[in-house]
């Protein structure tokens, strides 16, 4: 395997973290303004939802488990709900 490879198959396993980041983020933003600026905390979630899928992972020794993607919506739906208490 080489470099690009690589790459693209830790790109493909970031990706639905990003995406869900992304929406959570937004969605969270919706009719309220301040707190951190919407990319930091998009980072942040994305962040801490990489991480719920490295751990299951690791816990189940494969990618793409519903499992997994279910920690990943529980993580970055309860930072983005976390981030917005420190917005009011």
């Amino acid at each position: 395997m080489g470099v690009v490879d690589l790459m693209l198959h830790g790109l493909a396993f970031v990706l639905p973290a990003l995406c869900v980041a992304l929406c959570t983020t937004l969605a969270g933003r919706m009719g309220r303004a301040g707190g951190m600026r919407w990319w930091s905390e998009w980072l942040l979630t994305s962040l801490a939802g990489s991480l719920a899928l490295l751990g299951t992972l690791w816990a189940m020794g494969r990618d793409g488990s519903i499992a997994g993607y279910a920690a990943l919506v529980a993580c970055c739906g309860t930072l983005s709900w976390l981030l917005s208490l420190r917005r009011r």
